[in-house]
């Protein structure tokens, strides 16, 4: 039986170093195709987490504060392509 208070030294890691990120954008239909955005993609993102922490976020965030002031913006892909809401201009 395990004791949460055995020396657990010798034990592998229980998370990972790693952290990733799925998205998809486009039409994932292949019977009607959208004519106006017939594209579909699937990517993945994957970080050491140190690096995620340290480097990309707040890299990220000062992007964010710096563009539009606040970090509270959520960068959306089709907000983006088609200039709405806080991509208007």
């Amino acid at each position: 039986m395990f004791s949460p208070l055995e020396d657990m030294s010798n034990t592998e890691p229980k998370y990972s170093d790693y952290i990733v990120y799925v998205d998809e954008s486009g039409d994932h239909s292949l019977t009607s195709i959208d004519e106006g955005y017939p594209v579909f993609v699937l990517s993945f993102c994957v970080f050491q987490k140190n690096h995620y922490s340290h480097v990309i976020t707040p890299a990220l965030r000062m992007l964010k504060f710096t563009t539009f002031g606040h970090d509270m913006i959520i960068l959306h892909e089709q907000d983006i392509r088609k200039k709405t809401n806080a991509f208007i201009k």
